[in-house]
């Protein structure tokens, strides 16, 4: 038998199933998203195609949440039936051994796993941002993104900032002081302003009604007024000083690992929570691999049914990946256990799980 032919045959069987599946469970969860917001359309008079309009958006981050069970019920019903008729013993006979048989379904899970990065970063985020500014408008719950008594530094450049208020639809400071420190992490300088107003096209503050106060060596302080004043210092993104606690998943990639190194030194009682979120955002692509590797390291014996084993497998291994990674998840909020560890535990529990039933089953 050709390899070529062979390698062939596994991937596009595979795919064509996973991807059924993941369409056919997108949909069931764009429904469920439909009903669970249905009473606020009717109640805010959304017309129907408004609101499928709506939960269009949500179709990316769907077909990621069901893109890893999809592929883990694939390869178990494509590997089961080959078992089932007998393919396998064919697959065998011409030298081709088992692992040579999953090695490109293994690759294929690297790259479902990089698609699932590229989409969710490039696709899923933007419109799930979209659609829920969109329901916001639409329902007049909108969370203005303000904030009160903001304080974030960047010890790199040697200054902190601090503001009694944030306005979002702004983008300003309120009542603002920035402190910039020398190499020596002495005072340099001390500026009070009423306002500060960011300027996107040169990512720049601009200070107004600013006072600076310059200490001397003498212990004297020299006050300068300016009017308006654009700081050359202040480099920090205003989605930064947003009351963005539980956001870490909807930022860009770039302001989100930059959010979360500031939140380990300004804030450590809520950093492990945050780190949590952000390396489930990370990581959180592995799973059509992992899912992959588990189907791989499946025994299949199944004679009848196979679709009905397939999938009561394939639902049962999801339901222990799952569950283990709530657990984790949770103790990794707790600061129990290390954040990035609350992603790996379930990816590796499973697997061991799995193998360790296979060679249980091998030996029957």
């Amino acid at each position: 038998m050709s390899m070529r032919v062979l390698r062939r045959y596994t991937i596009m069987s595979v795919l064509k199933i996973a991807l059924a599946t993941a369409l056919l469970a997108s949909l069931i969860l764009m429904g469920v998203d439909l009903f669970a917001n249905l009473d606020s359309y009717m109640s805010h008079n959304v017309s129907f195609l408004k609101s499928m309009s709506i939960t269009a958006l949500y179709f990316p981050s769907a077909f990621l949440l069901a893109i890893g069970p999809s592929f883990l019920f694939a390869v178990s019903f494509h590997l089961s039936s080959m078992h089932s008729s007998n393919e396998i013993l064919v697959v065998l006979d011409s030298g081709v051994s088992i692992s040579r048989l999953v090695l490109p379904i293994i690759v294929m899970g690297f790259l479902v796993s990089a698609f699932h990065f590229a989409l969710n970063e490039t696709v899923a985020i933007p419109l799930s941002n979209q659609k829920k500014v969109v329901t916001e408008n639409i329902t007049n719950s909108s969370s203005n993104g303000n904030n009160q008594n903001v304080a974030l530094s960047d010890m790199q450049s040697g200054y902190m900032v601090y503001a009694g208020l944030y306005s979002d639809s702004e983008q300003a400071l309120y009542d603002v002081t920035l402190i910039q420190n020398d190499e020596l992490s002495h005072l340099e300088s001390r500026t009070d302003a009423y306002k500060a107003v960011y300027n996107p096209s040169k990512r720049t503050w601009t200070f107004q009604d600013a006072y600076i106060y310059y200490p001397n060596q003498n212990g004297g302080v020299r006050v300068d007024y300016i009017d308006s004043l654009e700081s050359p210092v202040l480099k920090l993104e205003p989605q930064l000083f947003r009351d963005i606690s539980n956001e870490i998943s909807s930022m860009s990639l770039r302001l989100a690992r930059s959010y979360l190194m500031r939140m380990k030194g300004l804030n450590p009682e809520g950093y492990a929570s945050l780190a949590t979120e952000y390396y489930e955002r990370i990581l959180g692509c592995l799973t059509p691999l992992v899912m992959i590797i588990i189907a791989c390291s499946i025994t299949y014996r199944f004679k009848k049914n196979v679709l009905f084993f397939s999938l009561v497998g394939s639902i049962c291994i999801a339901v222990v990946y799952y569950v283990v990674r709530m657990i984790t998840i949770m103790m990794a909020d707790q600061g129990i256990i290390a954040p990035i560890l609350g992603t790996l535990i379930p990816f590796a529990a499973v697997i061991v799980v799995s193998s360790g039933l296979r060679a249980f089953l091998t030996r029957q």
